[in-house]
C-alpha cells in the first residue's frame, strides 16, 4: 500500500512540473514574439500647449525658438513604420515664412513607441512684440487619439520688443533722471579706461535713510551687456561718516535695459554693503522698506 501511495505521489509531482515547464514556455514566447501589426493603437501629441518667446544673444543677436513637436503611440509597438500627417490648423495666426517644421509628418519607427520633427521660428519675419498662434492637427486617420486634446497642439510665439544698443556701453553716457532707492536720481555715467563708470548710486538712501553723508569714492563700474541686461560685480562703492567715524561699503546688483524709446532706459536692483559682510543694508532692514529686501533704481538717459 505504501508503495502504491509513493508511485501515486511522483507521478502527481512530475505532472505538476511538466505542466509548470509548460506555462514558462507560453509566458516566455508571449514576451519574445514580434509586434502585432493588427493590434489595435492610437496616436496623439505628447506635447502640451505652450508659449514661447524669442531670445537675444550677448551679442545682440536674435535667439530663435527651437522646439520638437512629438507624437506618441498608445498601444503596442507595431511591425512597421507608421506615418504620421502634420496639418496647420486654419486659427492659426503665425505667417507660414515666420516658422519652419523639419518635416510635415511624423514617422514612428517600427517597434518604436513615439516620434517627433523640429519647429523652428524665423523671428526676423515675425511682428515685433506681438502673440501669433501655430496650431497643429495630426492626421492619423482612423488611427487619430479619440479624445480631441490629443490630435491638436496650440502654440503661442511671441518676438520679444528688443532694440540693440548703437554704441554699446558709451550709449549709456550722461546724467540719468528718475528714482533711485525711492530718492530723486543724481546717477551720472561715463566711459573711463574702456569702463563705464556710475557715479552717485544710492547716495540719496544713504544721506537720509541711512543718515550717514558720503565723503570718498561713490563710483563703481557696471557691465553692459549686449543682450539687454547689466552687471553690477561686488565692489567698493564710497566712504561714509557717522559721528566722526569712517565705514567702507560695497554694492552689488544687476538689472536690464531697454533701447526702444526716445532714451535708453534701466531698472536695477540692488544693494549695499558693510565691507565683508554677506547681508546688505536693504536685505537687514527691508521691515522699514516695505518688506522689499533691495533697493531699486528705476532711471532715463537726460
Amino acid at each position: 500500500m505504501k508503495n502504491i501511495i509513493k508511485l501515486l505521489f511522483v507521478f502527481i509531482a512530475s505532472l505538476t512540473m511538466l505542466i509548470s515547464c509548460e506555462q514558462l514556455e507560453t509566458n516566455f514566447d508571449a514576451l519574445t514574439k514580434a509586434p502585432d501589426a493588427n493590434a489595435s493603437y492610437y496616436l496623439q501629441f505628447i506635447n502640451a500647449s505652450k508659449s514661447f518667446e524669442t531670445g537675444v544673444s550677448e551679442a545682440g543677436d536674435l535667439v530663435e525658438v527651437q522646439t520638437k513637436v512629438s507624437v506618441v503611440l498608445m498601444g503596442m509597438p507595431q511591425s512597421q513604420d507608421i506615418t504620421v500627417k502634420l496639418v496647420a490648423d486654419p486659427s492659426s495666426t503665425i505667417g507660414s515664412t515666420m516658422y519652419t517644421l523639419s518635416a510635415n509628418s511624423i514617422t514612428i519607427p517600427a517597434g518604436q513607441t513615439s516620434g517627433a520633427v523640429s519647429l523652428t521660428t524665423h523671428a526676423a519675419k515675425m511682428p515685433v512684440g506681438q502673440t501669433v498662434k501655430l496650431a497643429l492637427k495630426i492626421d492619423a486617420g482612423d488611427h487619430n487619439s479619440p479624445n480631441a486634446n490629443g490630435t491638436s497642439l496650440l502654440y503661442n510665439l511671441k518676438r520679444i520688443e528688443f532694440c540693440p544698443l548703437t554704441n554699446a556701453q558709451a550709449d549709456f553716457v550722461g546724467a540719468w533722471g528718475g528714482d533711485d532707492a525711492t530718492y530723486p536720481s543724481i546717477i551720472s555715467m561715463a566711459v573711463v579706461s574702456g569702463k563705464l563708470a556710475v557715479s552717485g548710486m544710492s547716495v540719496g538712501f544713504m544721506n537720509d535713510f541711512w543718515g550717514e553723508d558720503v565723503v570718498a569714492g561713490g563710483t563703481f563700474n557696471m557691465t553692459v551687456k549686449g543682450n539687454g541686461f547689466v552687471d553690477i560685480p561686488r565692489q567698493y562703492i564710497y566712504t561714509t561718516v557717522y559721528k566722526g567715524d569712517n565705514s567702507d561699503y560695497e554694492i552689488k546688483g544687476s538689472g536690464k535695459w531697454t533701447n526702444c524709446g526716445a532714451k535708453p532706459t534701466l531698472l536695477i536692483t540692488y544693494d549695499i554693503y558693510y565691507v565683508g559682510e554677506a547681508e546688505g543694508l536693504a536685505s537687514q532692514y527691508k521691515a522699514y522698506l516695505g518688506g522689499i529686501p533691495y533697493l531699486t533704481a528705476n532711471i532715463t538717459l537726460k
